[in-house]
C-alpha cells in the first residue's frame, strides 16, 4: 500500500514537472518574440497600435522648442556638404547636432536637399 502511494506521488511529480517544462518553453518563445518585436518595431506596428510613418512626410523638429530650430549655420554647412557630394557627412553632422536618429536625419537632409527647409 505504501509503495502505491509513493508511485502515485512520483508519477504526479513527473507529470507536474512535464507541465512546468512545457510552460517554460511557451514563456521562452513569447519572450523571444517580444525581444524580436522590440528590436525591430517597424516589422509589427499593429502589435503596439503604431502606424508606419510615411516616407513622404517631412521630419518634425525635436521636442525642445526653446532653441532656434534648425540652426541656420548648420543648414548652410549641410547645404555646402550636399553641393560637394558629401551627403553621408551631412547626415552624420545633422545627427550629431540634433541628437536625432539616422532615419530622421536622413529625412531632414533629403528635405533640405529638395529645398523644403
Amino acid at each position: 500500500m505504501q509503495m502505491e502511494t509513493l508511485e502515485i506521488i512520483a508519477y504526479s511529480a513527473l507529470a507536474l514537472s512535464f507541465l512546468l517544462l512545457l510552460k517554460t518553453f511557451s514563456l521562452q518563445r513569447q519572450l523571444n518574440q517580444i525581444k524580436s518585436d522590440l528590436q525591430s518595431p517597424n516589422n509589427r506596428p499593429e502589435v503596439y497600435g503604431l502606424s508606419t510613418p510615411s516616407l513622404n512626410t517631412t521630419p518634425s523638429p525635436p521636442p525642445d522648442r526653446n532653441r532656434n530650430w534648425p540652426p541656420t549655420n548648420l543648414d548652410e554647412r549641410l547645404r555646402l556638404l550636399l553641393v560637394s557630394g558629401k551627403r553621408i557627412q551631412a547626415i552624420k553632422e545633422f545627427r550629431e547636432a540634433s541628437g536625432l536618429g539616422l532615419k530622421e536625419a536622413k529625412e531632414y537632409v533629403d528635405s533640405l536637399e529638395q529645398g523644403q527647409y
